[in-house]
Parts: C-alpha cells; structure tokens; sequence
C-alpha cells in the first residue's frame, strides 16, 4: 500500500513539473513575439534550458511513479511512454543542428503523450476516478495535455483517497486435498507463484491460464522434480481485468505430454 501511495505522488509531482515546463516555455514564447530582439539573447536560452531541465526531472520522477506502481496496475505502457517522449525532448533539442530531428522528436513526443495518457486513464479506471480518466484523455491528444497534466495533478489525491479507503483483503490460499492439483497466487501485474505435483522430472514446454490467450513471458524453473515444484510464472495480462478473489486454472504441459493444472486465486 505505502509503496503504491509513494507511486501516485511521483506520478502527481512528474504531472506538477510538466505544467510549471509548459508555462515557462509559454512565458519565454510571448516574451519573444513582443520583444523579436530577444530571440537569441542569453536570457532567452537560460529559460529554454530551465523549461527542459524540469520536464525532463518531471519526467523522471513519472517513470519512477508509474514502475513503483507496476506491482498494483499494469504500467509498463506508460513506463515505455515516457521513456519514448524523453528522447523525443532530447531530439528536439538537437533540431536546430539537424532540422529532421525536429519531425522525429515531435512524432516520438506524441506518442509518449499517447501512452502516458493511455495509462493515466487506465489509474483513473482502476479506482473510479472520472477527472483522472478525463486527464488521461487529454494527455493522449498532446495538443490539450498540459491542462491533462494540471487536472491529473489534482485528481491523483482523490486516486490516493480511493486507495487507502479501499478495504485490505485477506490473502485467501487453496490448499486442494487432491495432491493431483496444484495452488498458488496470480497478482494483477501478471506474476503467478505456483505449486504444482509433479509424477516424474521433465522440462515445461508452456503455461496457460485456461480460457484466456496470455502470452507467457517467463517460466523459472523450466523443469519439473518428481514430488512437489515451486514455479515462477509471468504473463502478460493487458487489458484483462480479473476479479480479486477469484479463481483461475492454470494448465501446465510437459515435455512428457503429462498436464500438470493449479487452481489460482487471482489478487491485486
């Protein structure tokens, strides 16, 4: 919980430094239009680099906040976004030495805006918070995200609310009689630790949760002892959204062509 509510105010500070960029660059833009003169002083430069210097730091500490947050909501896709509109900055920079740079940064800029604002949306979802999904939405249309950032800045202490209201669940776990089938937990970020009965050693050839198409990202170990296995699973679960408290069977096949299946009860 406390990690997850550190995660929310770093998203809420990196939205806080995006909007305090804008209007510095906005302020630098006008001082320029009035005054033709100042295009290349010095002044102007300071106040350039300022601007940059703190959606860069912004930035920075959004990346952290959405990575922290990776344990309760699937993030990655802001995480990679932000990543994608940092170069995009940097690219920018570069513009006036190599004037492609301008089109390759703006592009890549509005596709980290795109991701960003796709996962601002998906926090807003995930705990019901309208004005938090509405700065998601302006975040994706670039034009409009500044206000996105501004509205998301004071929508994330209802998100925090929302979170620490939210009653704290018992961690259920199955132990099934039938040693035949295995148990264990499935997180929402897509990690499942499972324990499975094995009748002899052999390598796993795949993992899947039954009724779904996840794509398995990792199985460690990828073989199986005779007697009682400990497994670690990834999947890939975007997009999906399970029930807490649920239960989820998971088969997994053997090289030996023996199934092996768990029951998993699926947590935030």
């Amino acid at each position: 919980m406390e990690s997850s509510i550190q995660a929310l105010k770093n998203i809420k500070t990196g939205s806080l430094y995006y909007f305090l960029a804008i209007i510095i660059a906005l302020v630098t833009e006008v001082v320029i239009l009035r005054e033709k003169s100042l295009a290349n002083s010095f002044f102007v430069l300071i106040f350039e680099l300022v601007a940059y210097g703190i959606l860069l730091i912004g930035f920075s500490r959004m990346r952290t906040g959405f990575f922290q947050l990776s344990k309760t909501i699937n993030t990655y896709i802001g995480t990679t976004g932000v990543n994608i509109f940092i170069i995009g900055i940097v690219a920018l920079l570069f513009g006036a030495i190599l004037p492609i740079l301008i089109y390759i940064g703006g592009s890549l800029v509005f596709i980290g805006d795109v991701m960003i604002g796709y996962t601002i949306y998906k926090i807003g979802q995930r705990f019901q918070v309208n004005t938090e999904k509405i700065a998601g939405i302006l975040v994706m249309i670039s034009i409009t995200s500044f206000i996105g950032y501004i509205i998301s800045y004071f929508a994330s202490d209802e998100v925090m609310r929302k979170m620490l209201q939210a009653p704290r669940e018992e961690k259920l776990l199955i132990v099934p009689s039938d040693k035949s089938i295995g148990y264990g937990i499935l997180k929402s970020n897509g990690d499942a630790n499972v324990v499975v009965y094995s009748k002899e050693s052999s390598e796993i050839i795949s993992a899947q949760i039954m009724g779904y198409n996840f794509q398995t990202l990792q199985i460690n170990p990828k073989t199986v002892m005779a007697g009682e296995n400990r497994i670690y699973i990834k999947f890939a679960l975007s997009g999906v959204m399970f029930v807490p408290g649920n239960i989820y069977n998971l088969e997994i096949l053997l090289a030996n062509n023996e199934k092996l299946l768990a029951s998993l009860v699926y947590e935030l």
